[in-house]
């Protein structure tokens, strides 16, 4: 058994207890896990690194290969996998340490990788399509190793983190072939201009330097081993909706809706957009509303967002902030946006505006590098934000949604929620 991922220790857990019932026990395997869960691991267990790959899961990606190792001939595998896998588990795949010469450089190449990839705002889909080519685990090689051990059959049961719940995308597919040819590949990082922002040996390595005489190829489709792997989505992001309508419809909210619509696309823009639209519908309707929204927004840091201080602040101003560094999550970025709008709004129309709240979280518990799943905010917290010391318009410009939040009082801290299957956005309208 191989737990992979956010969800890792409680789909394991859950998986030895279902096969107790059956009077199997596991013969041996890993859990790869963003956090050390508070009950005895039920297997060896290491902690990766999130979202930046670093030694921890430079290590992890070689427990996985001492765990592949012991697989025996004719044995069955169960693979349970889970959003932030190809963070935790992230390790240069053999031809790209070749490139390096060495593991170290390869490693950092790849977290740089990463980090130019956030900073770009690509969707997590798209860091995916990417990554998964370079990486020891990713694109299929997982299934390829258990096969090349004789394994009889590899069953994968995934929790789903991506829009269309693509199997070669969660944990960027630790045992799918790789469905991305070179040229949809070249389109994609294009797409983003990262030709030029990419190390020259990684983008060599991605066949992104004139010359697919150097570039990576991930196994293909028509290996055996993709034969004997049966994969199965067990939860994704429209299953968290679903929880959220059924308990709001059973504590008697009257009107409960979730819209087509997902969250996708920059995070910011969705916060104005969502209260613009709550906006209309309170002007117009004297009753009580619940509207949820799942999915995953993106955000894109600009080259203001890295200069700390801002040549306008006032002079006790500017040596308080210029020390601060971005902070935030894609949840705490679209909520504080909301917040700033809804105060506007409450200024001609505050009966209105008052009635609207928005909760904003990531469904794993911890929304970007923070420690807050995300945050719930109303016309008053842009205020308190600024009662606390901070100026939300400014901290949402520089990309210091936590801290105005924070200030406010309205961070959700959950701790590691056990699970991901994306974002939510749940707005309440009181009834007038």
């Amino acid at each position: 058994m191989f737990a992979l991922g956010k969800a890792a220790p409680e789909m394991a857990r859950g998986a030895v207890d279902a096969l107790a019932e059956q009077h199997i026990t596991p013969a041996g395997g890993l859990i790869v896990a963003a956090h050390r869960p508070i009950e005895p691991s039920v297997l060896p267990l290491r902690v990766g690194d999130h979202p930046i790959p670093d030694i921890g899961s430079l290590a992890a990606a070689d427990a996985i290969a001492t765990a592949v190792s012991a697989v025996a001939p004719g044995d069955d595998v169960l693979v349970l996998l889970s959003g932030g896998t190809t963070s935790l588990c992230a390790a240069p795949c053999a031809e790209l340490v070749a490139l390096f010469g060495h593991p170290a450089p390869a490693q950092a190449a790849i977290a740089d990788a990463v980090q130019v990839m956030l900073d770009g705002g690509l969707a997590i889909h798209e860091m995916n399509a990417i990554r998964r080519r370079l990486l020891r685990w990713g694109a299929g090689r997982l299934a390829t190793a258990l096969h090349a051990r004789g394994a009889r059959s590899i069953r994968v049961l995934a929790i789903s983190d991506v829009l269309g719940d693509d199997p070669a995308v969660i944990g960027s597919g630790p045992c799918t072939a790789d469905p991305l040819d070179h040229d949809m590949l070249l389109t994609l990082c294009d797409a983003h201009e990262l030709r030029s922002d990419l190390n020259t040996e990684l983008a060599r390595a991605l066949g992104l330097s004139g010359s697919r005489g150097g570039a990576i190829t991930p196994p293909s489709a028509s290996h055996a081993a993709f034969a004997r792997v049966h994969t199965e989505i067990v939860a994704r992001n429209a299953d968290a909706v679903a929880a959220v309508v059924h308990a709001a419809t059973t504590e008697g909210v009257p009107n409960v809706e979730a819209p087509a619509e997902v969250l996708e696309g920059d995070a910011e823009l969705l916060g104005s957009a969502i209260v613009h639209a709550a906006m209309r519908r309170a002007r117009h309707d004297d009753g009580e509303y619940l509207f949820v929204w799942g999915g995953e927004p993106t955000m894109r840091l600009t080259d203001d967002a890295r200069v700390f201080g801002d040549a306008d602040d006032s002079a006790h101003a500017a040596d308080h902030a210029k020390h601060e560094a971005p902070l935030g999550g894609r949840m705490q970025a679209l909520a504080l946006a909301a917040a700033v709008e809804l105060n506007a709004a409450s200024w001609t129309e505050r009966q209105v505006a008052g009635r609207i709240s928005l909760l904003a979280t990531s469904t794993d518990g911890r929304d970007g590098p923070t420690d807050a799943a995300g945050a719930l905010v109303d016309a008053d917290t842009a205020v308190l934000s600024r009662r606390g010391g901070r100026d939300p318009v400014r901290d949402l410009y520089r990309f210091r949604s936590h801290r105005a939040l924070d200030a406010a009082g309205a961070l959700l801290r959950t701790g590691p929620s056990g699970t991901n299957v994306m974002d939510l956005v749940v707005v309440h309208i009181a009834a007038h």
